[in-house]
């Protein structure tokens, strides 16, 4: 008798602590979005978990957390709760990236300005602070690669400029000999690559007019490009990027074919027209375009 008393005692006295330690607090706030940003500690996550009342003990969580091998850094991601979730459920879920969330894919076309990357942002993600976007990106135009991404749907400008920037830098790492080869800085071949982005009807004609445009500037002509007019009157690149270039176009400008070409048409079917001279040109202007 005094065995089974013992007995009931003790699974009392576990259960009690596990609700005490472990079961979900009365108070749970579902639906709960954890947010964890890069840099986070255990402890950091554990504080802000019981501060709002997603666990009873950060030390069992910790614990359990340490349990599924994570260490004092925890990967970042956002983690939605629907419902009140036990501390070990919690730590399992992080600890497993089951975010309980899924991201969002936005796309920007090669030659997207800032204006127009924050204009998708807003249309993927209606939360999205596009004037802070792009007071942060100012200064930023073809640095901001052109690519597909995935974001949470509570992403912040900051993280957004972040990642685009760092596969800029990833795209450029392998080429970055190539652009000191060029004779040309790699702040005039982004320059020039958002020219072409612009100017060219993709990635064939590119390094040709890329050559004609360089020619230019190495004859002390005026660009003359459609896509930036005080070009007709002022002499040399633009002082920044028109748009953030794609990986062809940034090619283009570092490669760009060699010819005697100065001059340089699109007719109505896309298809380019080259001259050596002015009068060349024009006799395709009559040809082509009118």
């Amino acid at each position: 008798m005094r065995t089974l008393l013992s007995l009931i005692l003790g699974v009392v006295i576990l259960v009690s602590l596990f609700r005490a330690l472990v079961a979900p607090p009365e108070k749970f706030p579902a639906p709960f979005t954890l947010t964890i940003t890069a840099g986070e500690t255990l402890h950091d996550i554990s504080t802000e978990l019981y501060t709002y009342h997603a666990i009873r003990s950060e030390k069992a969580f910790e614990v359990f957390m340490l349990a599924f091998g994570n260490d004092k850094t925890i990967s970042e991601g956002e983690y939605y709760f629907d419902k009140p979730l036990s501390s070990l459920a919690i730590a399992m879920r992080i600890s497993g990236k089951e975010f309980g969330i899924l991201k969002k894919k936005v796309t920007f076309p090669e030659g997207y300005t800032n204006v127009q990357m924050g204009d998708a942002l807003a249309k993927v993600f209606p939360h999205f602070n596009e004037d802070q976007f792009l007071l942060l990106a100012s200064g930023s135009q073809g640095s901001l690669f052109p690519d597909t991404y995935s974001f949470f749907p509570s992403v912040t400008p900051d993280l957004v400029i972040a990642a685009m920037k760092e596969d800029y830098q990833e795209k450029m790492i392998p080429i970055r000999a190539d652009v000191s080869k060029s004779g040309h800085s790699e702040s005039d071949i982004i320059i020039m690559a958002s020219i072409i982005q612009k100017e060219a009807k993709g990635n064939s004609d590119a390094p040709t007019i890329a050559g004609i445009l360089w020619n230019r500037l190495s004859m002390n002509m005026p660009l003359q490009v459609d896509a930036v007019p005080s070009t007709y009157t002022v002499k040399g690149l633009p002082s920044a990027p028109i748009d953030n270039p794609g990986l062809g176009a940034i090619e283009a400008a570092i490669h760009p074919v060699a010819s005697m070409y100065l001059y340089y048409l699109h007719d109505s079917k896309g298809t380019v027209h080259y001259a050596s001279t002015y009068q060349q040109h024009t006799q395709n202007i009559r040809k082509y375009l009118k």
